[in-house]
């Protein structure tokens, strides 16, 4: 299954009881109250279910947004997708 920025999002819901919905890519890990127990909890969640192995290599911290953590799962595997799988709310022109 590939990750999508969807699927992160839904994981870090789960993970630290945040609504799912409040979370946007601005979000930042700690605005979500993540913490590094939990961080670690999530990479290996990841590498359980979509086989990313990110153990040192993860580059973000708690100050990191949303959209910093799933760019960086982006360039960690092939089996990620940076941008959300939802379609944009503005018309292109």
């Amino acid at each position: 299954m590939p990750l999508t920025h969807d699927t992160v999002i839904s994981l870090l819901a789960e993970v630290t009881g945040a609504d799912e919905k409040q979370i946007t890519p601005q979000t930042t890990l700690l605005d979500i109250e993540m913490d590094s127990l939990l961080l670690i909890e999530v990479t290996v969640v990841l590498a359980e279910h979509h086989g990313i192995d990110l153990a040192d290599n993860l580059d973000v911290t708690l100050d990191s947004t949303i959209a910093d953590l799933v760019q960086a799962l982006a360039e960690q595997s092939s089996n990620a997708a940076a941008t959300p799988s939802t379609p944009s709310t503005t018309a292109a022109q």
